[in-house]
């Protein structure tokens, strides 16, 4: 591990969750690494992460009406990009519990529900990371809601982007 300063792992209480830093000059690349509990990865406001308060605030930008999450099943392209761009839970109903702790300022027939996601989280696409939606494979039968998630997927990105814009 030449040219590496530092590592330290330590486990949150809260959680059970490790934190691995690294402070090198560069890229740090692990070959192998197995986890066996939950593992928070880039969660850190200051290398990247995204606060509560700016998921909630894109995720309203996005929701309702006239918006590109305006079907509750719409919540999986929410869902896919969440989990895999924000350590979002992987599991669906934690996943809705997150949302709801967020306290959406939303109209109630747009909730993020377990039931209204649960089939279309199955599908295989959702297990590709969508930084790389380009190269993501899906079956022609999943084209459509390969399609509406993956708009979904890229205005929450583009949403939270905006979040590191300055304040007027």
């Amino acid at each position: 591990m030449k040219g590496i300063n530092h590592i330290k792992m330590e486990q949150q209480q809260s959680d059970g969750a490790f934190v691995i830093s690294v402070n090198s000059p560069g890229n740090f690349i692990a070959k192998e690494i197995t986890f066996t509990g939950p593992v928070n990865i880039g969660g850190n406001i200051e290398q990247g992460g995204f606060t509560d308060v700016q998921i909630k605030t894109a995720l309203e930008a996005i929701v309702g009406k006239d918006k590109v999450l305006n079907r509750q099943w719409k919540w999986s392209g929410a869902y896919w990009y969440l989990r895999w761009a924000c350590n979002y839970p992987v599991d669906i109903r934690e996943f809705c519990v997150k949302i709801e702790s967020l306290k959406l300022n939303i109209d109630d027939k747009y909730k993020c529900e377990y039931e209204n996601m649960r089939k279309f989280c199955t599908l295989s696409f959702i297990e590709y990371n969508p930084m790389n939606m380009d190269s993501v494979k899906y079956s022609k039968n999943d084209a459509t809601v390969f399609s509406e998630c993956r708009a979904v997927a890229l205005k929450l990105a583009e949403e939270l982007g905006k979040s590191y814009l300055p304040k007027p």
